[in-house]
């Protein structure tokens, strides 16, 4: 979009008008005279800072654009080039830059201070990004950035022919929710040789992925990409060892919750043993929820859901919608997944997911409509960075608003309602330990560099025993060992999943929050949306009504009223 129509909410106070960063020199200019302009006084920085800010925004915007549209269709080679041609060639130039950026930060911090409890955070982020920054890993943070777009291209090409029909895995996933055990396996089977066909070219490219991130922790001084991953993302109030005390807690806590709807599972389908194509079926025989045929139909009922929660977050959702800022369905081409970005410019979010009509789908767009939710609740700070928000509150935002959304599950299911509700709540206890294998197993690779690709395939086989046991996966050995390649984490946002699980412990207290007094609970949400990042994680949870705490005391009792609720739902 050209410059002078994104900016037309937010007019530019910098960037010229009709300045576009699709090339290097164009932006340079900019963080060159930031970085030469003369500061005298407090109100200089902070014009400084904002002019800083607002480059950033538009470099962001440009990169941003060019990703989504990439993965909109990954098989068109002119997108695929505008791409690459950022990552590769536009991105990297401002590294050492944003560099210089912070290191003039801190020189003027010295000079002129700033108020702490406006600051504080910024501040703090700034110091660590120095800290961290190594020049070395400029040409390997490009590199990594290509070797997930090739995951990317790879998985968003994968198609089946399935009841003679070309298919995305998206698409033939809906038939493991059919009461018929045989179309259910044959579903799953057609999906899980698909990926076994680029299993081998996975896990090579897997190899080289993790190769490049030891090689930049190694760079940044750090012991292993784990340590350097918990710096970058910024993990302030929590450490590795925390984690592998939330994953204890869900196995002596969750997981035997799990287990008991499991056993219930196997009992209602009949069957002797649960096995991986059993899992997503109504137990009861009932035949599968279809709340919605078309991408319209899924974003008028999440639009009327939104507006009974909060009227205002009703028509920020419409507003995406008239903006054309939703792409829906599920196509050949499209990228696996469902995500929010930012347009940082406009302060717009967009959102992008997979829709193929089922019960999944009407969570994943009110999930992303949390997250918009959040973009649009802080996008008047004058500061990027606090438009912005760490990755752990993010979630208890679209997590919070899938519990927010249960009361009026109706406007998709009818009389159904508590059917889909009761599964919400079951697929939480079910998630948790598979959020705990993905974590667990992240942990492993990345303090195990060298142990190799069929040593890395066994220890999630491992984990899949510790925190799945009651699914059966004898014969099958040879997926199991892949079935985390479908989980596009791994690739893309190393690191990046534990934060679903100390966010639904925030969500489920959100949920406890609107049993007590709905309006109230949609207030703290809010308020908590609003702060963006500009407060401490703890504080983010607070002003939502929440307790900052993944221990097994927070854990135990919310799982308690989950199963509670789940027996209480019929």
């Amino acid at each position: 979009m050209p410059a002078s129509t994104a900016a037309s909410e937010f007019p530019r106070q910098y960037v010229a008008a009709d300045d576009v960063f699709a090339e290097w020199p164009v932006a340079e200019r900019y963080y060159r005279e930031l970085l030469e302009r003369p500061v005298h006084s407090l109100a200089e920085f902070e014009k400084w800072m904002r002019d800083f800010s607002e480059t950033d925004a538009v470099f962001d915007e440009e990169g941003t654009a060019r990703q989504i549209d990439m993965t909109r269709a990954t098989d068109d080679p002119v997108r695929e080039q505008r791409f690459l041609h950022f990552v590769e060639h536009v991105q990297p130039h401002r590294e050492p830059w944003h560099n210089k950026l912070r290191m003039r930060f801190v020189e003027l911090a010295g000079r002129f201070p700033l108020p702490p409890k406006r600051y504080q955070v910024l501040e703090r982020s700034i110091r660590n990004a120095i800290a961290l920054f190594r020049e070395a890993n400029i040409p390997l943070q490009v590199e990594n950035a290509k070797l997930a777009q090739q995951y990317q291209k790879i998985t968003g090409g994968m198609t089946v022919v399935f009841r003679g029909e070309e298919m995305t895995l998206q698409q033939v996933d809906r038939f493991l929710e059919e009461p018929d055990r045989a179309t259910r396996e044959a579903a799953w089977r057609a999906s899980s040789d698909r990926f076994l066909q680029d299993a081998d070219a996975i896990n090579q490219l897997y190899e080289k992925m993790v190769r490049v991130r030891h090689q930049m922790a190694r760079n940044a001084d750090c012991r292993d990409y784990r340590e350097f991953a918990f710096k970058a993302m910024e993990r302030f109030d929590y450490t590795p060892e925390d984690c592998l005390a939330f994953h204890d807690a869900i196995e002596k806590v969750v997981v035997p919750a799990a287990g008991e709807l499991a056993a219930q599972r196997r009992a209602k389908l009949g069957v002797e043993r649960l096995r991986p194509w059993d899992m997503a079926v109504d137990p009861d025989g009932q035949p599968p929820l279809r709340p919605f045929r078309t991408d319209a139909e899924l974003a008028d009922g999440c639009s009327r859901i939104f507006h009974l929660v909060d009227r205002e977050l009703g028509a920020i959702f419409d507003g995406l919608r008239e903006r054309d800022m939703l792409d829906l369905g599920s196509r050949k081409g499209k990228a696996p997944g469902g995500y929010q970005a930012t347009y940082a410019e406009r302060r717009m979010p967009f959102i992008f997911m997979n829709a193929v009509g089922t019960e999944r789908d009407v969570r994943t767009l009110l999930h992303e409509g949390g997250h918009a939710f959040h973009t649009w609740a802080c996008r008047n700070d004058p500061l990027l960075a606090y438009r912005g928000y760490p990755t752990e509150f993010a979630e208890v935002a679209s997590m919070g608003m899938e519990c927010l959304a249960l009361p009026f599950s109706n406007v998709f299911y009818g009389a159904d309602a508590a059917r889909a509700n009761k599964r919400h709540f079951m697929e939480i206890v079910t998630f948790l330990p598979y959020m705990a294998r993905v974590d667990a197993m992240q942990h492993f690779v990345y303090t195990h560099v060298d142990c190799g690709i069929e040593a890395r395939l066994e220890e999630w086989c491992r984990l899949t025993r510790r925190f799945g046991p009651f699914v059966d996966w004898s014969g099958l050995e040879r997926y199991d060992q892949h079935n985390w390649h479908r989980k596009l984490h791994f690739f893309e946002a190393p690191f990046y999943y534990v934060e679903y699980g100390i966010a639904q412990l925030g969500a489920l207290q959100v949920w406890l929050n609107s049993q007590r007094d709905f309006e109230q609970a949609v207030a703290f949400y809010r308020n908590g949306l609003a702060l963006g990042g500009s407060r401490p994680l703890p504080e983010l949870f607070e002003a939502a009504g929440c307790t900052f705490d993944f221990s097994e005391k927070t854990l135990r009792p919310l799982i308690a009223a989950v199963m509670e609720e789940i027996a209480r739902l019929r």
